[in-house]
């Protein structure tokens, strides 16, 4: 197991190690999942766009985009204990 230590600007440096394996360089975006155990870091490289391979449902990533966002708005408001909206 690795540390790392947050620094006052909220900076966090990963390890060499961890950078080398999962091919993590400058510029990479990261995305922060937040999970039952704990946050999950995962590098926005090609390796993670090549997993979304097959998720589309229909093949219209126009009307897969609009479903996705209104469940995402259902979600969200379930959340703020909201009405649901009307669209």
């Amino acid at each position: 197991m690795e540390t790392s230590v947050l620094t006052t600007k909220g900076q966090l440096l990963i390890p060499k190690r961890i950078r080398n394996k999962y091919g993590i360089k400058s510029g990479v975006k990261i995305v922060f999942e937040e999970t039952d155990k704990g946050v999950l870091i995962t590098p926005m490289n090609e390796h993670y766009f090549k997993s979304f391979a097959g998720i589309l449902k229909s093949g219209n990533l126009k009307e897969d985009m609009r479903k996705m966002k209104q469940e995402e708005k259902r979600l969200e408001d379930r959340k703020l204990n909201l009405k649901p909206s009307k669209k």
